[in-house]
């Protein structure tokens, strides 16, 4: 895949965590983390100049070289450094510190070590990886040169030593819109019909104080009067009205 061609803004991000999960368990013990720095350093030009050793820190480097080998670039801006590409990300404006923003798969979380957890952390970040996934308030992380290899760290959203996401545009990437599952559509249905439910009596009905004289004819109880009838529930209050009639 490359440039994400024909994909929604889910699958973009689900592809990035793939490429991230396809290299756990690369390590400096096994050689393998080196294919990783040498992806980095095709870039031309490199990022401020500078080629990649094997003897650096290279989770930066992880990162960028998953928007290389994703074809997205542009997007997941490369950098060799955690201070650097913090910086490309807000001068994008796609740089995020607030405290109750909940990731999602595919954003690139920042971590800063000497976060005291006093106050708002606002340190160099010093190490960087990828969230895979979400399950609640729980996060998965793949990071490069975490314990000298690809690995995950658990993490609960908003803990301590979390500095704040970078938050590559992948809607800006997407091609096709995100397909509304069966369940999503259940559940907007759900919230929907509550909203309606709760709801009370417009303005008109009030005084023409419907609820009051439907109640009295036997008709309805007059409550929920903005939700949706059922043709059972029709049937129901046309019987009534007929036999009170």
């Amino acid at each position: 895949m490359k440039g994400g061609a024909n994909m929604t803004e889910s699958e973009l991000r689900q592809t990035v965590v793939n490429i991230m999960r396809g290299w756990l368990g690369w390590s400096e013990a096994n050689g393998k983390y080196k294919a990783i720095i040498d992806l980095y350093n095709t870039q031309n030009p490199l990022p401020v100049g500078y080629k990649v050793k094997y003897t650096d820190e290279w989770c930066a480097t992880t990162v960028s070289a998953v928007g290389i080998q994703a074809g997205l670039e542009d997007i997941i801006f490369p950098e060799c450094s955690c201070y650097r590409m913090v910086e490309l990300y807000k001068a994008a404006g796609r740089w995020m510190e607030d405290d109750s923003y909940v990731p999602e798969p595919g954003d690139i979380i920042m971590y800063d070590w000497q976060d005291t957890g006093i106050g708002d952390d606002t340190g160099t970040p010093d190490h960087v990886g990828i969230v895979a996934e979400i399950n609640g308030n729980v996060m998965t992380i793949i990071e490069g040169n975490k314990g000298a290899a690809v690995s995950t760290r658990t993490l609960s959203v908003n803990a301590r030593n979390i500095r704040g996401y970078c938050l590559p545009d992948y809607a800006s990437k997407a091609t096709e819109e995100d397909a509304m599952t069966y369940q999503q559509w259940k559940q907007y249905m759900e919230q929907y019909e509550a909203e309606k439910a709760a709801a009370g009596s417009s303005d008109w009905a009030k005084t023409e104080k419907v609820a009051e004289r439907v109640t009295a004819a036997g008709i309805s109880d007059g409550t929920r009067p903005q939700s949706n009838i059922t043709r059972e529930e029709c049937m129901a209050m046309i019987l009534r009205a007929t036999e009170n009639k």
